[in-house]
Formats: structure tokens, C-alpha cells, sequence
């Protein structure tokens, strides 16, 4: 199904990948409701979209709050009649920082697991896992009414590995994996695919280290592609993947 034709959702949308893959999204024609926690990153992204001359409407909220996920679902359908893609992008992470100074809020502590305060462990998994499934769960209805539907997870390289310090982050990773291959499972049938992307590394919110996104977003807009869900239930590294080399 061409990507002009399609509407999707990118969570996370005010910043860093979230923003690269909304931008990329948008260029390739598809209408996008953007959701971030924050307002001021995401509306500077839909202002992004309109420059690039794409359609875009954004939503504020907390998505691991069940009303804040099935409003922001409710809304893209509302707005544009359909959804066909959902991006699964929004996450805080675990970091340790020599100085102490943390860049931004997204980032708690890294602690190894007896000292993780259980109210950071809650916030994390609310954030990394809870947030996913809801959005997932809200918008397989209308992709199976449709027919036709793409959800992303993205995951890390702690999604099949343990990291010392990163107790929640690791587990939220390794569950999202999880979820997007048995997703799969049961949603191939209704033409809808779920796979799970590992960036290969993190697109700093000013855009300072990681890996920049020039391989995740052609990725995205590959699998957007997909006319049936021939490519689901994976996990794919983005590092590994190109657009010669599709065999997975």
C-alpha cells in the first residue's frame, strides 16, 4: 500500500527518532498524528511537517494512562477517517553520568537493581511497555476492520540482552520484543503486520551521539510498504539492514 495513501501515529514524536521518523513519514506522503509528553517538541515537529508540506495534527499526553492512548488512536481515526501505521517510539532510558548532570528528562538513573527505587522501575515501565500495549490494543480494532495495518516497537540491543544497571529498561525491551512477535502471531491473518526494530544505538534529543537515523526511517518506510504482512514477527537491527539486502 503506498504511504501516501496511509495515516500514522508516531509516539514520542517531539524529538530525536521519534521526530526523524515522523519527518521521514511525512516526506513520503503519509498524514501523521504526532504524540509526545511535551508540547513544545512536538508542535515544532508538526510545524516540520506543514514546512515540508505534509498533513499533520499532534496530541499531548501521557500514553500510559489508558484514556490518553485510546484519545490519541480516537483522534487520528477521527481526523482522517483510517490508520494504518503505529509507531511505538516513546521511552525513557537508564544512564550513569560521571557528573551527575543528565541531559534531559527521559533519562533516570542507572542503579544496579537493589538500589532502583520502585517508583523509577513503575515510571520506566509505564512509559517503555505499558504505553506500547495500549496504543497497540486501541488501534488493532481499526486495523483489523481495515484489513491492513504496520506496528513498530522499537527496541534496543537490551531487548535480547542484560545490562548491569538497567533492571527496568533491559525488561521493558525484552517484553516489547515479546509483544510485537505475538502480535504477529495473531494479527497476520487481519493483514497486519508487528515487528520489532533495533536503532543500534540512541539519537540524542539534540541530536549529539547514537546512531543517526539514516537506516531506521528507510526501514520504516519499507515495512509501511508491504502490501501483506510477509515481513512480521521479527526483530530487526537497523545497523544490519539495507535496502539491497532484504532477506530476514
Amino acid at each position: 500500500m503506498k504511504i501516501t495513501e496511509q495515516v500514522a501515529i508516531v509516539t514520542g514524536a517531539g524529538s530525536g527518532l521519534g521526530r526523524a521518523m515522523a519527518l521521514g513519514l511525512a516526506h513520503a506522503g503519509a498524514k501523521l498524528m504526532l504524540a509526545d509528553v511535551r508540547d513544545d517538541g512536538v508542535k515544532k515537529v508538526q510545524q516540520e511537517v506543514a514546512a515540508l508540506g505534509g498533513v499533520a495534527e499532534s496530541v499531548v499526553g501521557d500514553l500510559s494512562q489508558e484514556f490518553a492512548a485510546q484519545q490519541l488512536v480516537n483522534l487520528a481515526v477521527q481526523k482522517f477517517g483510517r490508520l494504518d501505521i503505529l509507531i511505538n517510539n516513546a521511552g525513557l532510558r537508564m544512564e550513569v553520568h560521571d557528573d551527575g548532570v543528565y541531559e534531559d528528562w527521559r533519562c533516570l538513573r542507572q542503579r544496579p537493581t537493589n538500589e532502583v527505587p520502585v517508583g523509577d522501575w513503575d515510571l520506566l515501565m509505564g512509559v517503555n511497555l505499558r504505553a506500547v500495549y495500549l496504543c497497540t490494543h486501541f488501534a488493532l480494532p481499526h486495523m483489523i476492520q481495515q484489513q491492513h495495518g504496520v506496528i513498530i516497537g522499537i527496541s534496543s540491543n537490551a531487548g535480547h540482552e542484560g545490562v548491569a544497571g538497567k533492571c527496568a529498561y533491559v525488561a521493558s525491551k525484552h517484553a516489547v520484543e515479546g509483544l510485537m512477535k505475538t502480535v504477529a502471531k495473531e494479527m497476520q491473518p487481519h493483514g497486519i503486520s508487528a515487528n520489532a526494530i533495533h536503532p543500534g544505538g540512541r539519537v540524542n534529543v539534540d541530536g549529539r551521539g547514537g546512531q543517526l537515523p539514516d537506516v531506521v526511517v528507510p526501514l520504516v518506510l519499507f515495512l509501511a510498504e508491504q502490501d501483506k504482512p510477509t515481513i512480521t514477527g521479527k526483530v530487526i537491527k537497523a545497523q544490519e539492514w539495507n535496502q539491497d539486502r532484504r532477506d530476514f
